[in-house]
């Protein structure tokens, strides 16, 4: 199952379920909202509702959630990201609980105060689906109710601006722990990174689990599993256009303005 949030008005969002050439509305104002309404959130994401087709549906769509209760990162978890760093390789998942300050969605200008090092890159994101605590790494898949697309824009001390979306992907639309899909980014159009899940040090199962042991997860938590090497760094400037994609999932467009 493939579900997004469409923005209706500039103050109004609501879920959507994605059939093929056709979107199919559901009683909610967005997808973090569907899946925090219990085990049966499926169910629910399932039911019939309005359809609209491509041609009729709006345009933009917004973040998938407009709350993140845990927001977890991942500090390193690609080789090339350690020796971009020149950083040992880690023997465990380093997590960071990262503050926010706004999440965004697909297509959203994002306003930033100029600086001269801003920190965004393309990250798998994984949002939890039922209540989690200490699972065992076999296990870990299960708690997931699926992948997304994540760019987090940050300047070092501040709390930093999560672009989440287009779409989340259930876990039976994609490969086990969502291993072997590319990742890219671009900056103005020009290339600025490449990974491929299946590098990553630790893998998404692993994550759940180490995560699930410092906090209980609850549905709707987001994890990212890491940004690859070439993170970008630097002034980005007014007009900066910024795209990460993973390919089975989705792309995210977003315009820099200061």
């Amino acid at each position: 199952m493939r579900l997004t949030t469409l923005r209706i008005t500039s103050t109004r969002t609501t879920a959507a379920r994605v059939d093929r050439n056709r979107l199919v509305l559901l009683p909610f104002p967005d997808i973090g909202t569907l899946v925090t309404t219990g085990e049966a959130w499926q169910d629910r994401a399932a039911a019939p509702g309005e359809v609209l087709t491509r041609t009729h549906a709006p345009a933009d769509t917004g973040p998938l959630t407009t709350r993140l209760v845990t927001f977890t990162q991942v500090h390193v978890n690609y080789a090339t990201r350690a020796k971009e760093l020149n950083t040992p390789q880690p023997p465990a998942p380093r997590l960071l609980t990262t503050p926010v300050d706004r999440i965004v969605g697909d297509r959203e200008t994002i306003r930033l105060a100029p600086a001269p090092d801003i920190h965004w890159g393309v990250e798998l994101g994984v949002v939890i689906g039922r209540e989690t605590s200490n699972v065992p790494v076999t296990k870990a898949l299960r708690s997931i109710a699926g992948y997304t697309v994540v760019n987090t824009v940050a300047v070092p001390g501040r709390p930093s601006v999560v672009v989440i979306g287009p779409q989340l992907v259930t876990p039976d639309e994609l490969p086990p722990g969502a291993r072997g899909l590319t990742l890219t980014s671009t900056l103005d159009g020009h290339p600025r990174q490449k990974a491929n899940t299946s590098d990553l040090l630790f893998d998404v199962a692993t994550l759940v689990a180490r995560t699930s042991t410092r906090t209980t997860l609850m549905p709707g938590d987001l994890i990212t599993t890491g940004t690859p090497a070439a993170t970008g760094t630097g002034r980005l400037h007014d007009g900066s256009r910024l795209t990460a994609a993973i390919r089975g999932i989705g792309e995210l467009r977003n315009t820099i303005t200061h």
